[in-house]
């Protein structure tokens, strides 16, 4: 972060220097964008998340007893995508414990013993492969047992005819990542 150590920062934000919040944004704002909008968010989601991670950040640098064990950087961007995943459980957007949205405390990793995976392991690893708008439409009918009209009027579609013709090119999408697998 060119010439601002993360302790000068963190000393910074505690008396809410503007500044701070300026070079926040600036070096960090980027990283945290990319990972909402990649995640079915939008510029403006990610600016309120952005913004909601930050006042946490101060009100957890304002503890006493508060100590950084990583970067700055990491440490932002762990609140934010937590805020993030939160808002998508929230609105039943993702499944909670959802492989690939687990938060990882720590940068170590483990191998997997037993290789071998369960149904539900490989359609939810299926899932990750298609579009983030079936990803949506398949948890929604699936997994929360959304009624086809709500699913209908959260997606904006005018009938049950296109309801059913994008529920078909989802399961579709699921089918030929299935079939690449299989191939393997």
């Amino acid at each position: 972060m060119q010439s601002v150590t993360d302790d000068i920062l963190l000393e910074q934000l505690k008396t809410e220097d503007s500044a701070s919040f300026q070079l926040l944004y600036k070096f960090y704002f980027p990283s945290v964008a990319s990972y909402i909008m990649q995640n079915m968010g939008n510029k403006e989601d990610a600016e309120d998340i952005f913004q909601e991670a930050i006042l946490v950040l101060l009100q957890k640098v304002r503890q006493p007893d508060f100590v950084l064990t990583s970067a700055l950087k990491t440490y932002l961007y762990a609140i934010a995508k937590n805020l993030w995943l939160k808002r998508l459980r929230k609105n039943k957007l993702i499944l909670v414990g959802e492989p690939g949205h687990n938060v990882v405390e720590s940068e170590t990793f483990s191998v997997e013993i037993n290789p071998e995976k369960t149904k539900e392991e490989k359609v939810t690893h299926w899932l990750t492969k298609i579009t983030a708008n079936c990803q949506r439409i398949l948890k929604a009918i699936f997994y929360y047992h959304e009624p086809i009209a709500s699913v209908m009027k959260i997606m904006r579609w005018k009938n049950r005819h296109t309801a059913a013709n994008q529920q078909y090119k989802c399961i579709q999408q699921v089918r030929r990542e299935m079939e690449k697998e299989e191939k393997v």
